[in-house]
């Protein structure tokens, strides 16, 4: 009895090197919240540590995220019975008594997301040695937005700025230098101020995003579809930019000089902080989330000036001209710029549409319900659209067809 004990702690020794610091219980709970959209910062850098220690670990991740195809996953679901499943691994960790409350953590994480247990139970048979492989969805990979943008000068000329790299001369004599992903113009030695200002626009396409740095240091994310107009030197009493799209910034601080992002519904006046606006000319709303600091809201949209407070978030219905300002984690708002999809209770019209200016496609719904079911969850960005998919698939209720870049979206029961 005491041989096999210490034969036991044998084996669980050598699993361990692949867990080491992380039960796999532990993992799964964190893969479980990570996709549930509800992963802590600390809990979401283990995780990654853990994912990143060996390339076992890595194929056991991408396997629970990715590898389940539509048809195998649809049977597999439809054949589990959770009851009895829920009951059989219960009495196997009987033994383990402890783990029994990660467990329902797990359980609570996947009911979040509306996905069945299927997916952790997948996780722990796979560390319990069972390796059965599931195909891999075989089909046109549609591939994440990247680094592009276009550079429209003063005189008109227009620089694809995907495609040169480097210096790039500018009006007013300027030396814009642009890395690929970055277009800065923030070194202005020598430059002469003038009285009048001489404007650029970055314009980002659908499947594109882009950084900038304005000529007073302020950075800017810029997200697809979006277009802003700036001076290439600011003059006068404030910095003015226009802006179309989505944008986060990162603002230069200067009391002398209020920094004002215009759109077309309201202004946002600061000093120096770090903000998102989301104003695209299509969309129901508009909205600022504040991450740092504070700025006020004002304009032909506002009814007077609403000043934010850090994690506050000011909508306005552009159909009904209401606004409010709600309690908000900025980092749901903020989380594309760092590369990842963050959602919390969305609908799937909400989420899709960022999709399709993301991966550049196009969203076809089968019946108006289906766009109001409500998803949560947490995944980078720049995957294939693959895993995104397979994420609204788990619980069951969405179908996603696929025809070349088109999504056709029902229900799936």
């Amino acid at each position: 009895m005491m041989t096999r004990r210490k034969d036991d702690k044998m084996n669980d020794s050598s699993k361990n090197g692949m867990w080491r610091d992380g039960t796999p219980f532990q993992v799964a709970e964190w893969i479980a919240a990570f996709l549930a959209g509800e992963l802590a910062e600390e809990e979401e850098r283990k995780l990654a540590e853990w994912r990143d220690r060996s390339d076992k670990n890595r194929r056991l991740y991408e396997r629970v995220l990715d590898e389940e195809n539509r048809k195998a996953k649809k049977e597999r679901f439809a054949s589990f019975d959770k009851d009895a499943g829920w009951e059989g691994y219960k009495r196997k960790l009987s033994r383990e008594r402890r783990y029994i409350n990660v467990w329902v953590r797990v359980a609570r994480y996947a009911a979040v997301l509306l996905i069945p247990l299927c997916v952790v139970l997948y996780f722990w048979k796979e560390w319990n040695g069972d390796k059965d492989g599931l195909p891999v969805m075989a089909s046109h990979v549609i591939e994440p937005g990247g680094s592009r943008a276009s550079l429209t000068l003063s005189t008109g000329d227009v620089v694809d700025l995907a495609t040169i790299s480097g210096n790039i001369r500018g009006d007013e004599g300027m030396i814009v230098r642009n890395s690929g992903s970055l277009l800065s113009y923030r070194d202005t030695t020598g430059m002469v101020p003038t009285d009048s200002l001489v404007y650029n626009v970055v314009t980002v396409p659908k499947g594109g995003e882009y950084r900038l740095v304005l000529s007073d240091g302020t950075l800017v994310y810029l997200n697809s579809m979006t277009r802003i107009r700036y001076p290439v030197q600011f003059c006068g009493d404030s910095r003015e930019v226009e802006l179309e799209g989505e944008a986060y910034f990162e603002v230069a601080r200067n009391e002398a000089k209020p920094f004002v992002v215009k759109t077309a519904c309201y202004d946002v006046t600061v000093l120096g902080t770090r903000f998102n606006v989301f104003a695209y000319r299509n969309e129901i709303e508009s909205s600022t989330t504040l991450a740092q600091g504070a700025v006020a809201v004002s304009g032909k949209g506002i009814d007077g000036s609403r000043r934010l407070k850090v994690d506050e978030r000011l909508v306005l219905d552009k159909t009904t001209g209401k606004v409010c300002v709600e309690k908000v984690d900025s980092r749901y708002y903020t989380a594309w710029k760092d590369g990842k999809f963050r959602f919390r209770d969305v609908r799937l019209e909400d989420i899709m549409r960022m999709v399709e200016r993301w991966y550049d496609v196009t969203v076809e719904y089968d019946g108006e319900e289906v766009k109001d079911l409500r998803f949560g969850f947490n995944m980078s960005r720049h995957e294939t659209i693959e895993p995104l998919l397979r994420i609204f698939e788990l619980n069951g209720k969405v179908k996603i067809d696929r025809i070349g870049k088109v999504l056709k979206v029902k229900c799936g029961r």
